[in-house]
């Protein structure tokens, strides 16, 4: 037997229902000064039953002008004889506090025998949450565009079966299409040689079986039309936000000129008579340069002559894959080199990319290499360009040394970054000059100036350079490791190895942090300064 709800049974499962979905009710006889809400309706809308406005009548008083033509528009097409039954309309209502809801109006017409329509019932809801996370998202995806578009080095996606679905201009000028929409749809064999093309594949393939990125790999890229270009290659498996394989994702920057470069200086003078040899030779070089990147891969280099010995040591200790921490050597003479450590805003996927915007300067500010307040110059200028086309807010801290063992000095420049520490007689202090006005850091400030120190190599028996990540590590009551227990731990190492200095130094820093692990990349080079051959 067939059972029917009572009246007020299905009153309370409309109201039970209305609850569960924070939807309220709104009742109107067309034509009607009075209009019924809900008492959900109600805190909507920000009134009182009755003060509460018929928004319908007043549409153009409480609903953003950019809507409420179509709003009246759809009001009139429902009301007409045989007109719409439904409405379904999503608006910007203003609340008496002044701040504007984004309101989900629906409704059903009910008609009379003539079709015209006498009453529209249906419901309310806010949805001012969801569509302001619409709007951020759609505004930090554009500006992830534009920074992606404007930055030097050539970036894009490609789906499982290494077709182009995303790639930047800079990718589309390398490889000659007229626009990035060109791309869409082709793969490597449509630009270069199959031997290359399938090369790449390959690799795409098993990042995607392993899902483990290949990272700053050296490759020779050959043309259909025979050119030949070398690049510096990153390749990561892309994920959705459910983990589920989507295809590769792919960072590559043009290192052609740095061979270039390398020849007009004669360093490969002799190797390259003949082509063949000089590929494979340019294939090592290339293989030497980048290991020459990895700061672990620094230990005892060493910049000797006569009177004084500069021995090298670096730790590096990414807090992910995609680091903003990084430093260069960058050889001068044989008597002088210079150092760079930087440390870019945040980490991952955008800090890299930053990472690789400021390699890619530092190469167009290899003449002023000599200077450290010029060579900072150029690069933030670079920067501060490539940020302010991008509409993006970034920064990087920097400090860049030049030692020079002819002039017996230590020549420095700091944007931003924290002092070094220097060791001398068994006492450590931060180098930081009398009076000296703090440079800001690369990447805000147009034609910043950056001041320039010098100290005699005399003078020091150590010297500690380091990111932020190291004295700012936590311990389990929040309590930073600062600079002070830092000087005291190379004070006391000061009779080691530079190496194990440094090896001491990272495990204590570990030790001090809640898990053993670094929160933010950390980075940090020394210098020892001791007597000549």
């Amino acid at each position: 037997m067939l059972t029917i709800p009572m009246a007020s049974d299905l009153q309370d499962r409309l109201e039970l229902a209305l609850l569960a979905s924070n939807e309220g009710v709104w009742d109107w006889y067309v034509g009607a000064r009075e209009i019924y809400y809900s008492d959900r309706v109600l805190d909507f809308l920000g009134y009182p039953a009755d003060k509460a406005p018929n928004i319908i009548l007043q549409a153009r008083r409480y609903f953003h002008q950019d809507e409420v033509s179509e709003l009246r528009d759809t009001f009139k097409k429902i009301v007409r004889k045989n007109g719409d039954d439904t409405l379904a309309h999503d608006c910007r209502y203003l609340h008496p506090n002044g701040s504007w809801r984004w309101l989900r109006i629906r409704g059903v017409v009910v008609r009379d025998d003539d079709g015209m329509a006498y009453r529209i019932v249906g419901s309310i809801i806010d949805i001012s949450q969801r569509k302001n996370a619409e709007t951020a998202l759609k505004e930090e995806r554009h500006r992830l565009r534009e920074l992606i578009e404007n930055i030097p080095i050539n970036v894009y996606y490609k789906d499982t079966e290494s077709k182009f679905v995303l790639a930047n201009s800079s990718t589309a000028e390398k490889l000659g299409a007229a626009s990035e929409l060109d791309l869409l749809g082709k793969t490597d064999r449509d630009f270069f040689d199959k031997r290359h093309a399938d090369m790449g594949r390959k690799d795409e393939l098993e990042i995607m079986e392993t899902r483990v990125p290949m990272l700053k790999a050296l490759q020779k890229e050959t043309y259909d039309d025979g050119k030949t270009t070398w690049a510096e290659t990153s390749k990561l498996p892309w994920l959705n936000r459910k983990g589920e394989l989507c295809g590769t994702f792919g960072i590559t920057t043009d290192i052609t000129a740095l061979f270039n470069a390398q020849r007009e200086m004669g360093a490969l003078a002799d190797e390259l008579q003949k082509r063949n040899v000089a590929i494979e030779e340019e294939l090592q070089l290339a293989r030497e340069i980048q290991q020459a990147l990895l700061p672990k891969e620094l230990d005892g280099l060493i910049l000797q002559d006569n009177q004084r010995e500069v021995t090298v040591g670096c730790r590096y200790c990414p807090a992910s894959e995609m680091a903003g921490d990084f430093f260069e050597v960058i050889p001068i003479s044989q008597h002088c080199m210079g150092i760079l450590l930087c440390d870019v805003m945040g980490h991952g996927v955008r800090a890299s990319l930053v990472v690789s915007m400021l390699r890619g300067l530092m190469e167009k500010e290899r003449e002023s290499a000599t200077s450290p307040e010029w060579f900072l110059y150029g690069v933030n200028d670079g920067l501060v360009s490539i940020f302010e086309r991008a509409g993006v807010t970034l920064f990087a801290t920097a400090i860049y040394f030049v030692i020079d063992l002819k002039e017996g000095t230590l020549q420095y420049s700091c944007a931003g970054h924290p002092a070094p520490i220097v060791i001398r007689l068994g006492k450590g202090k931060l180098l930081q000059p009398q009076d000296a006005k703090p440079n800001p850091a690369l990447g805000l400030i147009p034609q910043a100036v950056f001041a320039t120190h010098t100290i005699s190599l005399d003078e020091i028996d150590r010297l500690l350079v380091y990111t932020d990540g190291l004295h700012e590590v936590e311990d389990a009551a929040g309590e930073e490791l600062g600079i002070e227990r830092i000087i005291t731990t190379m004070e006391n190492g000061i009779e080691d190895d530079l190496e194990t200095s440094l090896d001491t130094l990272v495990d204590y820093a570990r030790r001090h942090s809640v898990d053993g692990e670094f929160g933010d990349d950390v980075c940090l080079f020394a210098i020892d300064v001791g007597s000549g051959l």
